[in-house]
């Protein structure tokens, strides 16, 4: 018979909050037998949880009988020492709570050990980065933050309930020809892919042609691909020639509806003659609508989002 996952962590649940009166005399003689650790989110593989202490003597062996989340803990069977398994294990939005139940023998006697770890909430934002970690904890809310690609593709990764946005990958080919505009256009591409409603924008990425770029803006349409739309933050902060990564420092404000992600920018670089697709662009950087210049061509610009119906950050 498969049992749910719901049940496993429900019954250790009961385990480790509730006794029988028969029981109250024995809990409290061994008061150490339920541990409970609070730790943050995300914490590295090997971690020591507690080292567990016993009453029993002679030789013992500990083995750890169950746990909440398959691989979550490792257990030194010698020691007692309970680690961290697989710290992706650890996130607070998926498991708030994580239970284990270990068994120390002497080959004659068995104590159990009922362990209970609270994972503490973070920015998982912040989490993820390393080399831009700083700039992003510094950033003023709704300020856009230069990272590195490595950080965005953890962001992609390992948050929760991610969604490619803008393209998706393989839509905007890294080693196709590409052209550039050296006015500021804005750019959004009609391929299919929205901003589900409830989403958090949170990432963006974007190929361009030219240092020292200072005036770019991502825009967000709640209305239709060409119309509607609105500055998501304020300007992108400076970045020179190529792809380029961005976090926003705490959106707070989901998007009503499905909505369209663009791009105003001078030198976004764009490639035309891609089947299935279109993009449009006005060539007014400013303007709500795309319908100045009402461009429809058959092309992809080079521009990425992510987002997430679930809110990870402060």
């Amino acid at each position: 018979m498969k049992i749910s996952k719901l049940f496993i962590v429900t019954l250790l649940v009961l385990i480790f909050t509730s006794c029988s009166k028969d029981d109250i005399d024995m809990q409290q003689e061994n008061i150490n037998n339920n541990i409970v650790v609070t730790i943050d989110e995300y914490p590295v593989s090997g971690t020591l949880i507690t080292s567990l202490t016993t009453q029993l003597t002679g030789t013992l062996t500990y083995t750890l009988a169950s746990e909440s989340e398959s691989g979550a803990f490792t257990l030194n069977t010698n020691t007692g020492e309970l680690a961290v398994g697989d710290w992706e294990e650890y996130d607070y939005e998926q498991n708030p709570i994580l239970l284990a139940t270990v068994n120390v023998s002497n080959g004659s006697q068995i104590e159990t050990k009922n362990i209970k770890v609270n994972i503490n909430n973070i920015d998982d934002i912040w989490a993820f980065l390393n080399t831009s970690r700083t700039a992003y904890q510094n950033a003023a809310p709704n300020t856009w933050v230069k990272i590195t690609q490595s950080e965005y593709e953890n962001l992609e990764d390992y948050l929760s309930n991610v969604n490619q946005i803008g393209t998706v990958n393989g839509q905007a080919s890294a080693n196709a020809t590409v052209s550039y505009d050296s006015s500021l256009y804005t750019y959004a591409n009609n391929n299919g892919i929205t901003v589900p409603a409830g989403s958090y924008v949170f990432a963006f990425s974007y190929r361009v042609g030219e240092n020292a770029v200072t005036n770019s803006k991502v825009k967000i349409s709640s209305t239709s691909v060409s119309e509607g739309y609105e500055d998501l933050g304020g300007n992108l902060p400076s970045h020179n020639s190529g792809y380029n990564y961005f976090v926003i420092k705490g959106n707070n404000v989901p998007v009503s509806t499905e909505s369209y992600l663009a791009i105003s920018a001078k030198y976004i670089a764009y490639r035309t003659g891609v089947s299935n697709y279109t993009f449009k662009y006005s060539d007014q950087g400013t303007d709500a609508d795309l319908n100045t210049l009402p461009y429809n061509w058959n092309g992809i610009a080079y521009y990425h989002g992510l987002s997430t119906t679930l809110k990870q950050w402060n």
